[in-house]
């Protein structure tokens, strides 16, 4: 699998060290929602090894400079046009899992949390700030999964295994 570069380390450098001061409460919060793992709060844990989502970070002005990064708003505007709008923004934290499974992530679609439209003018954007590979948690996409009707989202049995999906990149 081909590493892609769109992102310099520099910036992402400061969207981490952001991230870290909130969990540290050297900024103040502010209008975001911090969220923390409970598993891991009963067991101790603080800073960035505590919190796993950061909610509506539009309304951090360091954390939004990715919505308005140029490398980002070219891809979005492949899909979406020039008139584009963040219109939710969170960080995902992936900790070490405790144990408890809490850090898994389910295959899952997108646009059934959202409760917006038309579909076809909304774009997720991902970024990993930090070296991912499958056994730490790398995003799947399933081709074509977007051209089909909304599944019914449940709890996974995650003894089953999803180590023949395979990783695949598209670009038109």
């Amino acid at each position: 699998m081909k590493k892609m570069k769109l992102i310099d380390d520099s910036f992402l450098d400061k969207c981490k060290q952001r991230f870290l001061d909130l969990c540290d409460k050297k900024v103040p919060w502010g209008s975001l929602t911090m969220m923390k793992d409970i598993s891991l709060s009963k067991r101790g844990a603080v800073g960035e090894h505590l919190y796993y989502k950061v909610q509506d970070f539009g309304y951090d002005n360091v954390l939004f400079e990715y919505c308005r990064h140029p490398t980002i708003l070219d891809y979005v505007e492949c899909f979406t046009g020039p008139n584009i709008m963040a219109i939710h923004t969170m960080l995902i934290n992936k900790p070490p899992d405790s144990g408890s499974l809490t850090s898994r992530h389910p295959l899952h679609q997108d646009l059934h949390y959202f409760p917006f439209r038309p579909a076809n003018r909304i774009v997720c954007a991902w970024t990993a700030m930090e070296d991912i590979t499958p056994e730490n948690g790398c995003l799947i996409v399933l081709p074509g999964s977007h051209k089909g009707k909304l599944l019914q989202h449940d709890y996974p049995e995650w003894e089953v295994s999803f180590s023949d999906v395979k990783y695949i990149r598209i670009f038109n």
